[in-house]
């Protein structure tokens, strides 16, 4: 099930977005060194190549439209990345339309023209270029969702600061109200007392906390 539409993902599924982008690259030049070869007369070269196609016509559509724990297009700035001025998607699936096309034909036992074989080498190397700017689009993703999470760490370490500073000066009060009450006042100092030390504890967790970050 895919997360809901605009939902920024964890870090995890980014990972998974990175490396299921990145993979598209080496696909795309398998997918043309494979249909070559079978255009060349390799009888296994084929069926590698259909098999190839399936799984890069199967990560470019979780990339697109989500599914598997994926979201699809999030973000503006990966359906600008997609559906922008390189016109991504639709040249990705225009390779895709046409390696299909020419699979078809080499399984009919049509050989590989000259002109087709130039158009498969020429598209893929052009959409090189393309998957690269796909990839660092999800690895900008990654790195505004570590800031967005290290300041919002910064945020809570900054709260958590305040109320012991806070805590701190109860604590000390109730010190020394309890030492003004006199002996009556001894169960309630050390209470006050044990106050004090949680709350230097809790202060030297969120400064290494904020060091280790």
């Amino acid at each position: 099930m895919a997360p809901k539409t605009g939902a920024v993902p964890n870090a995890d599924t980014l990972s998974r977005l990175i490396n299921l982008a990145g993979r598209q690259r080496m696909l795309s030049q398998r997918l043309t060194l494979f249909v070559v070869l079978a255009g060349g007369g390799r009888a296994d070269a084929l069926s590698t190549a259909e098999e190839v196609l399936g799984q890069f016509s199967s990560s470019h559509r979780l990339l697109v439209q989500g599914g598997d724990g994926l979201p699809g297009l999030f973000s503006q700035s990966l359906r600008q990345a997609f559906d922008g001025v390189s016109q991504a998607r639709a040249r990705i699936e225009s390779f895709i339309d046409l390696l299909e096309r020419t699979i078809k034909s080499l399984r009919r036992g049509e050989p590989l023209s000259e002109a087709t074989q130039s158009a498969l080498v020429d598209t893929s190397s052009s959409l090189l270029s393309v998957l690269t700017q796909i990839t660092q689009a999800y690895e900008q993703e990654a790195q505004q969702l570590s800031k967005a999470q290290h300041a919002q760490r910064t945020r809570l370490n900054e709260e958590i600061q305040s109320v012991a500073r806070e805590a701190r000066v109860v604590a000390f009060n109730a010190q020394v109200s309890a030492y003004r009450a006199g002996p009556g006042g001894r169960e309630f100092a050390v209470v006050a007392a044990r106050m004090a030390t949680i709350t230097e504890e809790v202060e030297q967790l969120v400064r290494a906390s904020m060091n280790s970050a």
